[in-house]
């Protein structure tokens, strides 16, 4: 297998199942700052000022790197995207500054 196809078929995996709490758990997240990211993702997902600039996994990621850095988690993009790598294989760089605007409300609702 080339090495794009391998790359190919790890980000697929990487994006076809919700591994969320798999992710949050090896941060360091409590439980409950975990229901924290996933219900700001499932908020934002469901908002209709959402467009959608970011695949669900990396609304996660964003999400997830959100509260660490919130509660103070020493963990910056580069970092992130290091361990989204170890993780899941394919390496996922928290882009909030995307869409944060349109969603502080929410942001500081569940940070």
């Amino acid at each position: 297998m080339s090495e794009k196809a391998d790359a190919l078929m790890r980000s697929v995996q990487a994006h076809s199942e919700d591994r969320a709490l798999e992710l949050a758990s090896s941060l360091g997240l409590t439980v409950e700052q975990f229901a924290s990211a996933k219900m700001m993702q499932m908020r934002i997902e469901q908002s209709p000022k959402w467009f959608a600039p970011r695949s669900p996994h990396g609304l996660m990621v964003d999400c997830i790197y959100l509260v660490a850095k919130k509660s103070g988690m020493k963990i910056s993009a580069v970092k992130m995207r290091n361990h989204t790598m170890k993780i899941f294989g394919v390496g996922t760089q928290p882009r909030a500054s995307v869409w944060q605007d349109d969603f502080t409300d929410v942001i500081e609702e569940y940070t």
